[in-house]
Formats: C-alpha cells, sequence, structure tokens
C-alpha cells in the first residue's frame, strides 16, 4: 500500500499482450472501427471503475493484430471478455501471449491508442530456430523500445491521432507482421476464451457426495 501511496496510484498495474488474426477483407475503415470500439470501452471501464485506468497500443496490420494493455487485472479481464463476446467476427483465435503482474512502471506513460498500420504484402514466412517463448521475449523488447520512442516523442495532446501518424513512420521499431503471424500460428499458446475460463473456474468443486442430504455420516472421516 505505501508503494501505491508513493507512485499515486489506485491499485496494482498489470501488462498482457494479446495477438489476434484479422478478419479477411477489412479495409482501414473497419480496422478504425474496431479500434474506436475498444477505445470506447476502455473508457467506459475507466469512468465506471475506480481503478488503474488502461494504457497501451493496439497494431493492426494487414492481416493480424498485436495488443499491449497494461491496466488492472478487472479490467483486463473485462477487455478479454470484450473481444471474445463483441469481437469475434472481427478479432479471430485470439491468444495470450504474455502477462505480467504488479509491474513498477508503465510502457505508455500517455495511455491508450490504436494504429492501423499501412498495409504491405506478408513475405515470406518467419523462420527461426528460437523457441516460441525467445520469439515472444524479443517481440515484447521491441515493443518496449516502440513505447520509449512513443513516450518521448508523442505528445499527450490529441495522442490516439498523433500515434497513428508517428508510428507508423517508425518501420524499425515495429514488431513485423511476419513474427506476428509465426506466434498466432502456435496451437501451445492460450486462447483469450481458454485464459478466461480458467481465471473465473471456481477453486472449489463440488463433489456430488455433497449434493446428498442428509450427509453421509462417516467413523473415520478419512475413509
Amino acid at each position: 500500500m505505501d508503494k501505491l501511496r508513493i507512485g499515486n496510484k489506485k491499485g496494482m498495474v498489470h501488462r498482457i499482450f494479446l495477438c489476434s488474426k484479422l478478419a479477411s477483407g477489412l479495409d482501414k475503415k473497419d480496422k478504425k472501427a474496431v479500434g474506436s470500439s475498444i477505445d470506447k470501452f476502455l473508457k467506459n471501464c475507466q469512468s465506471q471503475l475506480s481503478q488503474e485506468p488502461p494504457s497501451g497500443l493496439l497494431l493492426m496490420y494487414n492481416q493480424h493484430a498485436l495488443f499491449c494493455l497494461e491496466s488492472s487485472q478487472e479490467i483486463i479481464m473485462l477487455f478479454m471478455q470484450e473481444i471474445i463476446s463483441n469481437h469475434s467476427t472481427t478479432l479471430l483465435e485470439s491468444k495470450v501471449l504474455s502477462f505480467t503482474e504488479n509491474v513498477p512502471t508503465r510502457l505508455f506513460q500517455h495511455g491508450w491508442a490504436d494504429v492501423s498500420l499501412p498495409t504491405r504484402p506478408l513475405e515470406q514466412k518467419h523462420e527461426t530456430s528460437d523457441t516460441l517463448s525467445q520469439v515472444i521475449t524479443s517481440m515484447i523488447k521491441q515493443t518496449v523500445s516502440l513505447s520509449e520512442y512513443v513516450n518521448h516523442n508523442v505528445p499527450k495532446v490529441n495522442y490516439r491521432a498523433r500515434c497513428e501518424t508517428m508510428i507508423s513512420s517508425q518501420t524499425q521499431l515495429i514488431v513485423s507482421e511476419e513474427i506476428v503471424e509465426y506466434i498466432a500460428n502456435d496451437r501451445s499458446l492460450f486462447s483469450t476464451s481458454d485464459y478466461v475460463q480458467k481465471y473465473t473456474k471456481p477453486l472449489d468443486i463440488v463433489l456430488d457426495q455433497e449434493q446428498i442430504w442428509p450427509l453421509e455420516i462417516r467413523l473415520f472421516p478419512y475413509m
């Protein structure tokens, strides 16, 4: 609690990375509609819940999307449920790449933004001898570099619109879509549905004999 007061925080901040496949045929207007819908949802969460406000970035490529969201545990879970419930036709096969609890500082200091990147054809498939964990770690490191550029160069005024313009030009800092595609195609990752189900599933499971009345009387409780 003392750390929260010193940092002027309402609660702990967590960070999650997600990726999705985009439905085929989405043009820039459709992608902007997706981004605006998610932005509106996060603002509603912020206004209704007295918790840490959301920050982060949504990058929408030609066929994929990459998310980094920083906020409270409750808002992150609501965000994933929103993707499952209301964006299932546009954001497909969404997967959890990384979740970090109680991060000391945010990657994106000024808030939330979504960026529709210029359309370009996918090049050859990404091939690597690295493990999936190493690929995801490299992706996160590259996103950290992008966040440092954003924090130092994108002004807070009209932040969301300025991110669109300024980030799109920094191709060397943006994770390539080939890498996002490589990660998205891995079947070992948790889907958002699996993650939410595991998080919300009760730990105390009611046994069949506990639903019978009167309860069975045992002379020896461990038998």
